[in-house]
């Protein structure tokens, strides 16, 4: 079976995702993306909904010089789901199967939004999601069946190195923009008077009454916040929104340094932290237990280390694009049973060694 990938971030045949290892009988071919994908926006605008739509059209164009029955289509996003699936609709294209893996959205409009979002993404016969909270909230706002949805862990390239925290002059660090509760975490730091670095987007602490012991830093390359991560005493991930998923990234990234993570307890990490073992989980907008988390990593290195340790094994285990390769090549051949018109497989990714069921 080929697959036609429309994914932002893939330009080539070369790039190494988790396609790179999932083997026969599936094939991949890339529709390059025609524009840029390294654009933070709160909303998509029309210049934007053009070039997925032209992204989902190259795509299709594969399609249609592909043998019927021998091809599908995987996206990567919800906007290229969409476009895809639109062309899929116009095209009548019921025999081609549609899997939108990374189907993440940070809301769920309503009115004239939801009605066409049920419509056009009924040609989906697959969403990948990476919080299993996920399956439902989405199943219940297109009107679908639960067993179109996967839970599959979200997965990060792997660049496992060694780690030296900082002991002359150890620091909290808080990374991140999206959906970020950074009043809570100011609020907390505030009681403990320890020094916090937080690396965000100057919109992510506008208007923030910061205590004098955080500072904030933006503009930061990928190398010097993974130094920053390594380098941190306790990392805090605090989140606002607890419905839908954000800071995953934020997480696998500290977790395969090793390094032990304080979270809030929300959609995008209980799949991942598990309390006690990898990390700590916080409730949502609790300064007080924000600082009582911290502050036992902060006065524990034997702590640091074990949840450390076993953060990594987590993402060598389960979070890689390696150890997600058998659950892709389970969607794609689930997808193309249920285009086929016999009844595919349940799905359900199983736990990797250490994670809570």
């Amino acid at each position: 079976m080929q697959w036609i990938l429309a994914v932002p971030f893939l330009y080539d045949e070369g790039g190494d995702w988790i396609t790179h290892h999932v083997g026969a009988p599936h094939r991949f071919t890339t529709a390059p993306a025609p524009y840029a994908h390294d654009r933070s926006r709160a909303a998509t605008g029309a210049s934007e909904w053009s070039d997925y739509l032209r992204h989902a059209w190259q795509a299709w164009r594969l399609v249609r010089a592909a043998p019927r029955g021998r091809v599908g289509i995987m996206t990567g996003f919800p906007q290229l789901a969409v476009a895809a699936a639109l062309v899929k609709l116009v095209l009548g294209r019921r025999d081609v199967p549609l899997v939108a893996w990374c189907f993440n959205l940070g809301r769920t409009p309503g009115g004239w939004k939801a009605r066409l979002a049920r419509l056009v993404l009924r040609q989906v016969d697959v969403f990948v999601v990476h919080s299993r909270r996920e399956i439902a909230l989405y199943a219940d706002w297109l009107d679908l069946p639960r067993d179109r949805f996967a839970f599959v862990p979200l997965s990060i390239h792997d660049e496992p190195r060694e780690t030296h925290e900082d002991e002359a002059a150890p620091f909290i660090l808080a990374m991140g923009s999206a959906n970020r509760d950074y009043a809570t975490l100011a609020a907390a730091a505030a009681s403990l008077g320890l020094p916090t670095v937080i690396v965000a987007g100057a919109h992510a602490v506008a208007d923030l009454a910061l205590p004098p012991n955080v500072t904030v830093r933006s503009g930061l390359g990928i190398a010097e916040c993974h130094d920053l991560c390594g380098r941190a005493r306790v990392n805090v991930v605090p989140l606002r929104n607890t419905t839908f998923t954000s800071g995953q990234v934020t997480v696998l990234e500290a977790m395969m340094l090793a390094k032990p993570v304080v979270a809030t307890r929300a959609a995008g990490t209980e799949d991942y932290v598990i309390e006690g073992q990898n990390g700590l989980l916080v409730p949502p907008e609790d300064p007080a237990a924000l600082a009582a988390a911290i502050k036992a990593l902060w006065d524990d290195p034997a702590a640091r280390a074990r949840l450390g340790a076993e953060a990594r094994r987590t993402v060598a285990e389960g979070t890689t694009f390696r150890a997600v390769a058998p659950a892709m090549a389970a969607v794609l051949e689930a997808a193309r049973i249920r285009v086929a018109g016999r009844s595919a497989p349940a799905l359900r990714a199983e736990p990797w060694r250490g994670q809570a069921g």
